[in-house]
C-alpha cells in the first residue's frame, strides 16, 4: 500500500470514529468544557498512583540500553525504503539489542554469535512485513550492531557472513553500491542475507520471500540496496556516545517515565526494566501498523514516547493529543467493541475484544486516556484490572 492511499485510508477510518466519539460523549462540542476530575475519587487499586524515581535505571547494565535508544533515532522504518512494507508482527518487542539480550540472526544461535565476535556493545533491530497476516509475504529484518571500534566490527561482520553462509549454503550476491557488503541468496529457502561493515557498525539485513513462484533474487536484492543505502544515510545523525559516558545518558527525558504506570515485576524481563522513553522516530518501530502510526505521529507532532507497564505518547499540543487518540482506536476498530469508561474518567476511551474466542490475545481489554497533549494507553488482564490501572496512569499524569 503506497503512502498515499495509506494517508486517504488513515483521514477516513480517523474522521470515522472521531464522528462515533463525538456523537457517544459530546467531546467533540467546542463549547463543552473537559469535566473535572476529582482524583480522590478514583479507584486506581493498588497500582502506582505517584511519580517515582528512576534511579535504579543508572546501574551501569543499563546504558547500553539507553545508547541503543540512540541508535533507534537514526534507524528509518523500512517502509521509508520500500512503502509496500506496512506491517510488523510484534506487539511489544524489545528492539534493543544488548549484551545480556543478543540479536536473533537467520541460522545462527546465541552461542555462536558470543564465540565469532568481540567488543559488541549494543544495537537496534526492526522488521516489517508486506502483509498484516505473517508469511504471506515478503519479510524483512534490520540489525544494526555497534562494536568497540571499526576493526572490531569488521572482523565481527566478516566472521558471522562467513558462519551464516557455512551454515545454510547459498549464492553469493552483489549489492549495487555496496562492493564491500557480503550477500548471499537462497533459492531454495528463498531469501537474501546481506552484512556491510559501516564505521564501528555492523548492518545485517534478512529478507524473506515465501510466496513468490517462481523464486527471483533480484527483487530482495533492490530492496536491501535501498535498506542499506538509507541506513547508512540515516547514520550520518548518529555520533557514537563514548562507553565511560553513558552514565551522563538520560533516563527519564522530561519526567515522562516517572509518570509512566510502572511495569509488574512478572512483566519484567531476564531480571531487568525494560522501561523506557523512546523519541517518536525510535517508538515507531514498536507499532504493528508503522505506515498509519507514522502519519499519526507527524500529524500530532508526537516527539517522546515513554514505554513501561503503559505507554505514554507526548503530542505537539491537546489538540494534536486527541486526532492521535482517534487515530489509534481506528487502527484496531475492526476487533473492539467499546466498554463503560472508569467511573469518574468520562474522557477515557476503553474498549474489549469482540470475539474472546479468536481475537482475546491481539485485542486485549485496552483504555486511552487523554490528558492536556498526553495520550495513555493501558491493557489490563480483565475489564476491573483495565479500569484501574486507567485511573492510577491518570492520577500520575495530573499528579501536582
Amino acid at each position: 500500500m503506497s503512502e498515499v492511499a495509506v494517508r486517504v485510508r488513515y483521514s477516513l477510518l480517523l474522521s470515522l470514529v472521531t464522528a462515533a466519539v463525538t456523537a457517544t460523549t459530546g467531546c467533540g462540542d467546542a463549547q463543552s468544557p473537559t469535566p473535572a476530575v476529582d482524583l480522590s475519587k478514583l479507584d486506581s487499586g493498588n497500582y502506582q498512583a505517584v511519580p517515582r524515581e528512576r534511579q535504579e535505571l543508572r546501574a551501569p547494565k543499563y546504558g547500553p540500553l539507553l545508547e541503543a535508544v540512540r541508535i533507534g533515532g537514526a534507524t528509518p522504518l523500512i517502509l521509508e525504503s520500500d512503502d509496500k512494507f506496512s506491517f510488523q508482527r510484534y506487539s511489544s518487542p524489545e528492539r534493543r539489542v544488548v549484551p545480556d539480550s543478543l540479536p536473533a540472526l537467520y541460522s545462527m544461535n546465541a552461542a555462536e554469535f558470543t564465540e565469532l565476535t568481540q567488543g559488541f556493545i549494543t544495537g537496534w533491530t526492526t522488521s516489517a512485513e508486506r502483509r498484516k497476516q505473517p508469511f504471506l509475504g515478503r519479510m524483512l529484518t534490520v540489525q544494526t550492531l555497534r562494536f568497540t571500534d571499526a576493526s572490531a566490527a569488521e572482523t565481527a561482520g566478516r566472521r558471522l557472513a562467513e558462519r551464516q553462509a557455512q551454515n545454510l549454503p547459498g549464492e553469493s550476491v552483489s549489492i549495487t553500491g555496496f562492493p564491500q557488503a557480503r550477500a548471499k541468496w537462497s533459492p531454495t529457502k528463498k531469501y537474501v542475507d546481506a552484512w556491510l561493515v559501516h564505521e564501528s557498525l555492523v548492518l545485517y539485513v534478512h529478507m524473506d520471500d515465501p510466496v513468490s513462484e517462481p523464486a527471483e533474487p533480484a527483487p530482495l536484492i533492490e530492496t536491501v540496496h535501498a535498506v542499506l543505502g538509507n541506513q547508512v544515510e540515516a547514520l550520518k545523525s548518529y555520533t557514537p556516545t563514548p562507553v565511560d559516558q553513558f552514565g551522563s545518558l538520560p533516563i527519564d527525558v522530561d519526567g515522562l517515565l516517572s509518570r509512566t504506570l510502572p511495569l509488574e515485576d512478572s512483566q519484567k524481563a531476564k531480571g531487568y526494566d525494560q522501561s523506557t522513553v523512546l523519541p517518536g522516530r525510535a517508538a515507531l518501530h514498536y507499532e504493528t501498523s508503522p505506515a498509519s502510526s507514522k502519519i499519526a505521529f507527524e500529524d500530532a507532532g508526537v516527539d517522546l514516547v515513554s514505554y513501561s507497564g503503559a505507554q505514554v505518547y507526548r503530542a505537539r499540543d491537546s489538540a494534536g493529543g486527541a486526532r492521535l487518540m482517534a487515530a489509534m482506536i481506528a487502527q484496531n476498530s475492526r476487533g473492539w467493541q467499546q466498554v463503560e469508561s472508569p467511573p469518574g474518567l468520562p474522557t477515557v476511551e476503553c474498549f474489549e475484544t469482540k470475539d474472546k474466542k479468536v481475537n482475546s490475545s491481539r485485542y486485549p481489554p485496552t483504555c486511552f486516556i487523554p490528558y492536556d497533549r498526553f495520550v495513555a494507553r493501558i491493557t489490563g488482564t480483565n475489564v476491573q484490572e483495565m479500569r484501574q490501572k486507567a485511573a492510577a496512569q491518570y492520577k500520575l499524569l495530573a499528579f501536582k
